[in-house]
């Protein structure tokens, strides 16, 4: 049991309490989603599950906290290991040895355990996380999924009584996500582990979990089972409502489903009674005639016969040929390791093709400097932190236009712009790496939008993102688009996907499988398909390209009309 009394915390050179006054228990095999508004505190309580708080983040702590029948303030963080794991969103972030096998024995060796103990203990975890078969590979060559099943794996061989995750699918595509979450349910109900679980992206998870706690400004506001947690309507408090159960909420539906089956169970008899001969308004928008808008157009970028690899004999990109114009918003999508990431960082010039050649505006790049295709391109990366450099947020968004060989006093005016627009005035003298994670991503995107490039690339920028700070964010990018630029969007959220995107790139080991309309790539697809179409699916009565949420209120409109 997890018993926490009265806990307060506040971090070194911080005025602000980031924990306020919280008490909570969690029993023993509880399988716990944490989750609201970012900021709200949730990784800093799952710090101090595990003793990182207070022994590695300094800062004053006030409370009582017991984890596993031991007082955390009196117990060595090496003592604390043994009962709680810890698997970071960043695999990466904590895979420290070569191979596969060592990575699982490294935390055991550590303890000093007996050689035979350590051989036993790797073996069985490799047979219970299904990955014997990666024992002797490589941890650089393993896709992102099966660098989260090793980081789960090393530790789980450390005999914990508890694992905490933190965002741990915010990286992964569909299937490796669906692979990773099974097998986190598969710890819970066999071994009865106590799974503790942070997340945005609830309808990845929510099937899942017995309870569900939400945060807000460093206190707990709601505790209790998801389907009396979500009878009320929780965006309001930054909280992503899975679009099923919006839908049921919205028409008045007591009965909250957790899974598609539950919702058409639910739903069934509304869903059926609906005409089939339904036009809805959005098939009769511009994007009906996508692409004909854009043939007697010159494309502003351009891939011709484009290939890649990274060391000899293997390919990431294999003869790549794509136009892009004006105006569109492209999401690209694919497996972990499909080529996304490469892809972007070609047009930016962080790369260079091997083969073939990238055009933009008719104009071979391959003659510009990484900081001459600046002025046309903007690139925002996976972790926003990675390409902050100063000390203060105006001078991060001052960069760029000093490179640029603005003068100051219309740095100034352009700086003090969109700092406005991006609401982060109040944070102009802040430090940058000491904001949210969403007001990161709002400074990336400021920082590179206040140059007015014609082109931006953005790699799984929504991660750790709330509902508001998303809505906001695509916002930006919409507004963006109208304005007859191009936006990239490398992504694994098919939520998202499905409401803003126009036209959507499929990838799979370095080939283009499929470049369509949205509505044609994502609906009646096996792992890309959006909640709501694998919902609508199991109705033939409607149309099978209806995507998200909106789409499927216009159906109920017309049938007021």
């Amino acid at each position: 049991m997890i018993e926490i009394k009265n806990l307060t915390f506040i971090y070194n050179q911080s005025q602000n309490q980031i924990l306020k006054n919280i008490s909570l228990e969690i029993d023993n095999g509880e399988f716990i989603l944490i989750t609201g508004p970012s900021g709200s505190g949730k990784t800093t309580l799952v710090r101090v599950f595990n003793g990182l708080i207070p022994y590695f983040y300094g800062g004053k702590i006030s409370g009582k906290v017991n984890i596993q029948g031991v007082n955390l303030f009196k117990t060595e963080t090496r003592e604390l290991a043994k009962k709680v794991g810890f698997v970071f969103q960043n695999p990466d972030n904590q895979l420290f040895m070569n191979e596969v096998e060592s990575e699982i024995a490294f935390g055991l060796e550590n303890l000093n355990l007996p050689i035979d103990t350590i051989k036993k203990r790797v073996e069985e975890t490799l047979d219970a996380i299904g990955i014997a078969h990666l024992r002797r590979r490589n941890i650089n060559e393993l896709s992102g999924g099966e660098k989260q099943k090793v980081a789960i794996a090393s530790v789980l061989a450390m005999n914990p009584e508890v694992i905490i995750l933190d965002e741990p699918t915010a990286e992964l595509d569909p299937k490796s996500a669906e692979e990773t979450l099974m097998l986190i349910q598969k710890l819970n109900d066999e071994l009865g582990l106590t799974i503790i679980l942070i997340e945005h992206r609830l309808d990845r998870v929510i099937q899942y979990i017995d309870r569900i706690i939400i945060m807000e400004n460093g206190t707990i506001i709601r505790d209790g089972h998801p389907k009396e947690i979500f009878k009320e309507d929780l965006s309001k408090v930054g909280i992503t409502i899975p679009p099923i159960i919006k839908l049921s909420n919205k028409l008045g539906i007591n009965s909250i489903p957790l899974t598609i089956k539950e919702s058409r169970n639910i739903l069934g008899d509304i869903l059926n009674k609906i005409p089939y001969s339904i036009d809805l308004k959005n098939n009769k928008s511009r994007i009906d005639n996508y692409f004909d808008q854009f043939r007697k157009k010159r494309a502003l970028l351009e891939f011709y016969n484009i290939s890649f690899n990274y060391e000899k004999n293997k390919r990431i990109l294999d003869n790549i040929n794509l136009k892009m114009f004006k105006g569109e918003f492209i999401a690209i999508m694919g497996r972990n390791g499909s080529g996304k990431t490469t892809l972007l960082k070609l047009i930016n010039g962080l790369l260079r093709p091997g083969k073939g050649k990238i055009l933009i505006e008719n104009k071979d790049i391959k003659r510009n400097s990484v900081a001459q295709l600046t002025k046309k391109i903007g690139y925002i990366f996976q972790n926003p932190a990675n390409q902050f450099y100063h000390d203060t947020v105006d001078e991060e968004i001052s960069y760029i236009l000093k490179n640029l060989k603005y003068d100051y006093d219309k740095r100034k005016e352009l700086v003090e712009n969109i700092l406005e627009q991006f609401g982060l005035s109040k944070y102009k003298k802040t430090y940058p790496r000491y904001l949210s994670v969403g007001e990161q991503q709002k400074l990336a995107l400021a920082s590179v939008l206040v140059a007015k490039p014609e082109i931006l690339l953005l790699d799984e920028p929504t991660h750790g993102m709330d509902y508001k700070q998303k809505t906001l964010f695509f916002s930006y990018l919409n507004e963006y688009c109208r304005k007859g630029n191009l936006v990239i969007l490398v992504t694994h959220d098919v939520e998202s996907v499905a409401e803003y995107s126009d036209r959507v790139i499929l990838l799979s080991e370095g080939k283009i499988i499929v470049d369509d309309l949205k509505k044609n790539v994502l609906s009646d697809a096996l792992l890309f398909s959006p909640q709501i179409n694998r919902l609508v699916q199991g109705f033939k009565n409607l149309p099978q390209d209806i995507l998200n949420y909106h789409e499927l209120m216009e159906v109920f409109e017309f049938e007021k009309e």
